[in-house]
């Protein structure tokens, strides 16, 4: 079936009880790159990026919960370990050995966790704009346990926003916490939205605005990092996120190259961020370095 994906082409694999969703991008006879997008994207966040790579095919992913994919059963929790499963699933599905991983901010965290675990099956990451998960200090977990406890309970009676007409949605979605522009709001509102009786919802879960019940300490995450044994590119943009809460994470990195470019969070989903990127993956795997 991998061999088969390509040309923009859109495809399901039936997991277990889900539905996983993505497209694939770029030339079906190329070998490919699997791409996680980041919290409440989807797999249209890749099409830019996939538009100017010339060395590999991008089979871009909608992470549980996110775009066309299925949402987890309402008594289960986004976890980001979960999706890790989820990956070693679809790469056990689709017959890969060995892969490159592309990852956008939540999608990097589950890449990396990924290939620390699996080391055998990854060659390389590619990373945009993200490292690990968010770290919490081990004696704020009781309290951010009750916390996410309550608005979980809380949210059982909540309705989902609603909005008029998709312009709307992509205008919303341009302006949000992370913003991206028109061109690239029209994408993810494209793949991510739902018509019901004519007015338009996300499809995402939306359970996944939740905080976490259970989260991650910073000497967890740390072990994660010093396992990794694949090649590590990180590409970080100018305006994207606080990186000083990450400079001690990329030290434990043995093997990496970090290039800083000029753009936001949403460095890939900008014409010159995309371009810098496709130009550094298609060197690094064709061997040679930027």
């Amino acid at each position: 079936m991998l061999s088969q994906l390509g040309d923009n082409q859109e495809f399901v694999l039936q997991i277990n009880d889900l539905k996983i969703a993505g497209v694939a991008y770029g030339d079906s006879q190329k070998e490919p790159i699997l791409a996680f997008h980041g919290w409440l994207d989807n797999a249209a966040s890749f099409e830019l990026l996939a538009q100017k790579l010339n060395t590999r095919k991008i089979i871009a992913i909608d992470l549980v919960g996110h775009g066309k994919s299925s949402h987890r059963a309402a008594d289960t929790p986004y976890y980001i370990w979960d999706n890790v499963t989820d990956i070693f699933l679809i790469v056990q599905h689709l017959s890969i050995e060995k892969v490159d991983l592309l990852g956008h901010s939540m999608g990097a965290s589950i890449a990396m966790l990924f290939a620390a675990c699996f080391p055998e099956k990854v060659n390389q990451l590619f990373l945009v704009d993200g490292i690990a998960p968010l770290d919490y200090s081990t004696d704020q977990l009781p309290a951010l346990m009750s916390k996410a406890i309550k608005q979980k309970v809380k949210a059982r009676n909540s309705q989902a926003k609603c909005y008029i007409d998709m312009d709307s949605m992509i205008q919303a979605r341009a302006k949000s916490r992370f913003p991206v522009s028109l061109a690239a709001a029209k994408l993810l509102v494209q793949r991510g939205s739902k018509n019901v009786q004519g007015r338009f919802y996300w499809s995402s879960d939306a359970a996944l605005l939740l905080p976490s019940i259970n989260r991650m300490n910073k000497a967890q995450i740390e072990v994660f990092l010093t396992s990794l044994q694949a090649s590590v590119h990180i590409y970080l943009g100018d305006e994207g996120l606080d990186k000083s809460e990450w400079y001690p994470y990329i030290d434990l990195i043995k093997n990496k190259t970090i290039h800083t470019f000029v753009g936001n969070h949403h460095l890939h989903m900008q014409e010159s961020g995309a371009q810098q990127i496709a130009i550094s993956i298609d060197f690094f795997i064709s061997g040679k370095t930027v």
